[in-house]
């Protein structure tokens, strides 16, 4: 069980973090009203204002638009407009200084405070995405690219990705050298079928492309990921839906050095802090297992699991640093969530 040598420094760093998730809502219930809406000059202001009073650094929000046209993707690849019963590709428009974000959560400081990168356009700009219905599952966006980076740059080899969208990681990975070839596991037919028509033509050749129809948990095991050089995992819309599959796969136990997930970061952040109430409700010196039946039904589970990773871990915690490696450590969080 976890304990704690209750230290001034330590309670003071429990109340840092307190409030920097106090500030960290605040700042959130502030800017929403800017979010996915133009911005005017006397706006803009007053986002750059609040952006300084956090401490967020960031001290423009005007975006080149050569950052999206000038991108290989986004430059050599076209989505004409075309349907099947579950998915579409068609025209979509950035409105010229709409405010959005261009990357998933950037931590700032030690504690709990994040940030999501902002900015726009100035013109608007024509981008075409992959729909479900009415809803944008994948399109050739900034934060895309952005929040892809490192897995496009890791890969080499034989690479494997979960989930196509539009195949974007494909691509950029079939235009390294150091790529030999490509498998992709896609859940559904009409996008795999939308690729191969009229997406993979458009790609380089000379390297194989393998698309397995399947569910990525079918296919999620030692096995499989052994056989590829690099492997990255990316079939959830955002960190909303995120989080339950990533703890899926976090379940199984296969943990491997070569296996990356989209957006996991972000994706933890809200384990995080959970976890940082947790430890913060045992500080206090409350009854551990009442933190579960203070969460909603959502949370209860991830409650569980944290109350139970720490109801077996012997470990004292006497200082700042030590309570803050454990709380940011991601492999402390991959084996909350594999409980």
């Amino acid at each position: 069980m976890i304990t704690f040598d209750k230290t001034p420094a330590l309670t003071r760093c429990f109340l840092d973090l307190s409030f920097s998730m106090v500030s960290m809502q605040e700042f959130l219930r502030k800017l929403l009203p800017y979010m996915e809406k133009p911005l005017t000059e006397e706006t803009e202001k007053e986002v750059l204002l609040l952006l300084s009073q956090y401490g967020v650094p960031q001290k423009s929000l005007k975006l080149p638009s050569k950052l999206l046209k000038n991108h290989p993707y986004f430059r050599n690849i076209e989505l004409k407009e075309v349907k099947t019963k579950t998915v579409s590709y068609k025209e979509t428009v950035i409105p010229k200084r709409r405010l959005m974000n261009t990357d998933f959560m950037k931590p700032l400081g030690r504690h709990l405070f994040h940030y999501h990168p902002l900015g726009y356009f100035e013109e608007d700009i024509l981008m075409p995405a992959l729909h479900e219905g009415e809803t944008v599952w994948m399109a050739p966006a900034v934060s895309e690219f952005t929040s892809m980076e490192e897995g496009i740059r890791k890969g080499h080899g034989k690479c494997l990705t979960f989930g196509l969208g539009i195949g974007l990681i494909v691509y950029m990975w079939l235009r390294k050298e150091e790529v030999t070839d490509v498998t992709i596991v896609e859940y559904n037919e009409d996008v795999i079928q939308l690729f191969q028509e009229h997406i993979l033509p458009q790609f380089p050749e000379g390297k194989s492309v393998n698309v397995i129809h399947g569910d990525a948990f079918d296919y999620y095991n030692e096995d499989l990921l052994g056989q590829f050089d690099y492997v990255y995992v990316d079939f959830w819309e955002s960190t909303e839906d995120g989080l339950p599959y990533y703890t899926k796969l976090m379940e199984t136990g296969v943990d491997l050095p070569h296996v990356d997930f989209w957006i996991e970061e972000s994706i933890l952040m809200d384990v995080k802090y959970l976890t940082f109430l947790y430890l913060k409700h045992v500080y206090e010196g409350k009854v551990p297992s009442d933190f579960i039946f203070q969460q909603d039904f959502s949370l209860s589970k991830y409650a569980r699991k944290i109350h139970f990773f720490f109801q077996q871990l012997d470990m004292n915690i006497g200082s700042p640093e030590e309570l803050l490696s454990v709380m940011h450590s991601r492999n402390v969080l991959r084996s909350i969530l594999s409980i």
